[in-house]
């Protein structure tokens, strides 16, 4: 005698392992996702958190920078001043370029503040070791 569930592919159960299968991959792709995205986001936030600190460090230092001219400023000594508080500090190097540079559309020199950081699995795009 023939089994009716023998004549279909799909039965019940293979519907019902096949529907938990897909729900596990969903699952695990969407917490793989979601740890790789906010940890690009905490070195991005600690990044800014090392121009503000670097802010900081001009003015108390009182540093004045030249036209053209750049400092830089390592992560040990805006560590070494308390001006970082982010636990990437301790796992992480890294340093600020504070720069001063000609604005091509009003002809006047502007600051800006790079950041540049190593850590375990995240660099800063041009950061440089010298």
């Amino acid at each position: 005698m023939d089994n009716i569930e023998e004549k279909y592919f799909l039965t019940r159960g293979k519907l019902i392992l096949f529907l938990f299968a897909l729900i596990v991959i969903i699952i695990v792709v969407i917490i793989v996702k979601n740890i790789g995205g906010n940890s690009s986001e905490e070195y991005e936030e600690f990044e800014s958190e090392l121009i503000a600190a670097a802010e900081n460090y001009a003015v108390i230092n009182d540093i004045e920078i030249e036209d053209g001219e750049e400092k830089r400023i390592t992560l040990k000594q805006l560590d070494k001043m308390n001006l970082v508080y982010n636990n990437l500090k301790d796992k992480c190097s890294g340093y600020v370029i504070i720069s001063s540079e000609k604005d091509i559309s009003t002809d006047e020199y502007e600051i800006y503040y790079r950041p540049y950081i190593k850590c375990p699995k995240y660099m800063t795009v041009n950061y440089s070791e010298y």
